[in-house]
């Protein structure tokens, strides 16, 4: 399993549209609202590489209203 965290910089009206959207993706297990350069944060956890590729072409990248996006894959998770 490959955990990606997307950090995205949103249009000011188009905030609501884009957190729904992103909702709808079943890949996607979070969405945050941030402070801070970024607007969004949204946590992904997908099978492979070309899975994240698919799910940016296909589902991420055509949502109206994202300006850019920031993608930080996950080495390793230390839980407390």
């Amino acid at each position: 399993m490959i955990r990606a965290l997307i950090f995205c910089k949103i249009e000011h009206k188009a905030m609501k549209h884009v957190i729904n959207q992103l909702k709808k993706i079943p890949q996607i297990k979070k969405v945050l609202s941030l402070t801070g350069d970024y607007d969004i944060l949204a946590e992904i956890d997908v099978e492979s590489p070309e899975i994240l590729y698919d799910v940016f072409e296909n589902n991420i990248d055509p949502i109206e209203g994202i300006i850019n996006t920031n993608t930080h894959v996950v080495m390793k998770s230390f839980e407390k």
